[in-house]
Formats: C-alpha cells, sequence, structure tokens
C-alpha cells in the first residue's frame, strides 16, 4: 500500500495481545438495560467479536472524510499507538452499548470530552470540529455498517435485512449521546443506506488518511502474531467499498481475496461451535445477568 514517506518511515508500535480481551464494566445497577434500550439486535450484533475485524475499515472510512483526517493529523493519537486507540474506542463502545445507564453515560462523556478539544480548519482553510452533526453521523454510519458487514461475513450467518433494521433503530440512541442529532438521522435502514452509499461516492482520500491507514494495517503484535498485518489488510480489503480501497491502493488483489475468504470460511464454520464465552465479549454476558435475562 502506497503511503507518504513519513508514515513509511514511522515504526508502528506493538499491540500487547492482552489488549483484544478488553475486561467488561461491573455489573451495574440490577434490572437497568442502559442507554440504549431495547437492547435484542443491539447485543446481537455489537456482542459478537467478529465485529472487531470491522474496526480497521471503519477507522480508514472515517479518515476518508477529509474533515475527520484532518481532525486525526492535527489532534489524535494514532500515530503514538493506532491500534491501542481503536481499542480504546471499542471498550467505549462496548461499555456504553451494554453497560447500565450510569456507566453507558461515564463513557460518552469521556468521549465527549476527547472530541471537544478536536477543532480546526484544514490546510485550504475549511474549519471543522468534531462535534458538527454531519461529521458526527459519519463517524456514527461507518461503525454501523462496518459491524454489520464484520458480523455477517465473519460471524457464523448473515446478517438478516429484518435484523439490520432493527439493529439501526436501536443505535440511533447510541449516535445521539455522541452529537448526531435526530435532525440527521435517516429515518430507517434503507434510507440510511442511501446516505451511507452517497457518503462513500463523496469520499476523497488524503495523505494524512493514508499515514492513518499505514498505522493502522501495519499492526504488530506482542507477542508476534505471524501473518497478523497481511490477515488485517486481506479482510480490510474485503470490507471496504471497492472505490475507497483503490483510492488507499488496498485492492482487492487475488492474495487478499484468497486470504480472506479463507478467515470467512474459517470464522463461519467455527462460529456455530464455538460457547458464547468465547465467540462474544463478556461484556453481553454481565448486561444479560444484570438484566435478568436467561439467555
Amino acid at each position: 500500500m502506497d503511503v507518504p514517506a513519513p508514515a513509511r518511515a514511522r515504526a508502528v508500535p506493538r499491540l500487547d495481545l492482552r489488549s483484544l480481551f478488553p475486561p467488561p464494566p461491573g455489573p451495574g445497577r440490577p434490572g437497568d438495560p442502559g442507554v440504549c434500550d431495547p437492547h435484542d439486535a443491539l447485543w446481537a450484533v455489537a456482542g459478537e467479536r467478529a465485529v472487531l475485524l470491522g474496526g480497521p475499515a471503519a477507522v480508514l472510512l472515517q479518515v476518508a472524510h477529509p474533515l475527520v483526517a484532518a481532525g486525526v493529523a492535527q489532534h489524535s493519537a494514532y500515530q503514538a499507538g493506532p491500534a491501542h486507540r481503536l481499542l480504546g474506542t471499542l471498550q467505549a463502545v462496548l461499555t456504553i452499548a451494554f453497560g447500565d445507564t450510569e456507566q453507558g453515560r461515564a463513557a460518552a462523556r469521556d468521549v465527549g470530552r476527547q472530541h471537544a478539544r478536536v477543532r480546526g480548519t484544514t490546510p485550504d482553510g475549511t474549519p471543522y470540529r468534531a462535534g458538527d452533526p454531519e461529521l458526527a453521523l459519519w463517524v456514527h454510519a461507518t461503525l454501523v455498517e462496518m459491524a454489520l458487514a464484520a458480523v455477517g461475513r465473519y460471524g457464523g450467518r448473515p446478517v438478516p435485512a429484518g435484523l439490520r433494521e432493527a439493529y439501526w433503530q436501536q443505535m440511533k440512541p447510541f449516535g445521539r449521546m455522541f452529537g448526531v442529532t435526530a435532525a440527521v438521522l435517516p429515518a430507517s435502514y434503507p434510507e440510511f443506506r442511501d446516505y451511507y452509499d452517497d457518503a462513500v461516492a463523496r469520499l476523497q482520500v488524503t495523505d494524512a488518511a493514508r499515514a492513518v491507514a499505514h498505522d493502522v494495517l501495519g499492526l504488530r503484535t506482542s507477542p508476534p502474531l505471524p501473518a497478523v498485518g497481511a490477515v488485517a489488510r486481506a479482510v480490510t480489503a474485503d470490507l471496504l467499498p471497492r472505490s475507497v480501497a483503490e483510492q488507499y491502493d488496498l485492492v482487492a488483489t487475488p492474495r487478499r481475496r484468497a486470504g480472506a475468504a479463507v478467515v470467512r470460511t474459517a470464522t463461519r464454520r467455527v462460529r456455530p461451535l464455538l460457547p458464547d464465552r468465547v465467540a462474544r465479549w463478556p461484556h453481553a454476558a454481565v448486561a444479560l445477568r444484570r438484566c435478568g435475562a436467561t439467555g
């Protein structure tokens, strides 16, 4: 993948493999389902560990918006540890989705404080701020669509249309917690997809975005995990819209298509055999116990 020379020369920090297993929040207040009630579709999709496979693609989509890329380049800690930041975002998402009301609101406030500092202008003078409802909607959209895509392709079985609609509806309160106003939220999943497809067609990958992609996809682990970077690139190329992947020079080559197919086949065969304590985030089990659910 072609990236600017400074990004190519920068060493990507190693990721401790233990951080791939973030701990759940405390048990919370009994009977409190949290901030995104009801949870049937939300918990069904977001509870799958397979959503992690969509994380790099979501980040690349986010920074393919030039205003988001400018904010990341000028304010973000991606260069200090891109995978660590990605997993920090994942932990916040899991806490908001599965924590009780206070846990979810506390996680959202923490993210909000970080976003409040992200404002400025692009090199051509265009102003941006992370709290802009339109920018917040785009970031929210990438999380929704890449979670559905990752779980649908790598989570054991496709996500049916009815579950996609329910998931979108139940993710709306989540989006509003991050500044996505009701005025900009699409009413239905088909309307959301129209918005998403139109937004994708207007994305422009900048050098700042390519630098982020270099860091996110140049993943190295501790202890070393063979081929993790190649797998990340293959899966990300599989999940990204083709027009965006081409801008990142991340086209689905025969080798990448074969790699994604191997991962997809393996996960689809193995997932039905795995107990939930392995295949799903422990956050979901904590939430079920808190709400008195049995299955």
